[in-house]
């Protein structure tokens, strides 16, 4: 999986909370049989951000967390 392919299936499970108007990523959307590949998913993203590939504005900005 690459990052372009990380961030498309991260951006599925972005969810809104209410309680103070803010973005976040929530794994309980996923059905359990699928977890391992957004755990993946979540591990190329966090890969990118320390290797400087990425910051981490510009990926809350693309899966809209921000």
């Amino acid at each position: 999986m690459d990052l372009s392919q990380a961030i498309e299936l991260l951006k599925k499970i972005v969810k809104n909370n209410s309680t103070n108007n803010s973005n976040h990523i929530d794994l309980s959307l996923v059905p359990a049989d699928q977890v391992g590949i957004y755990e993946k998913a979540l591990k190329v993203v966090r890969m990118a951000i320390i290797k400087g590939e990425i910051s981490q504005e510009e990926f809350s900005n693309r899966v809209n967390l921000i």
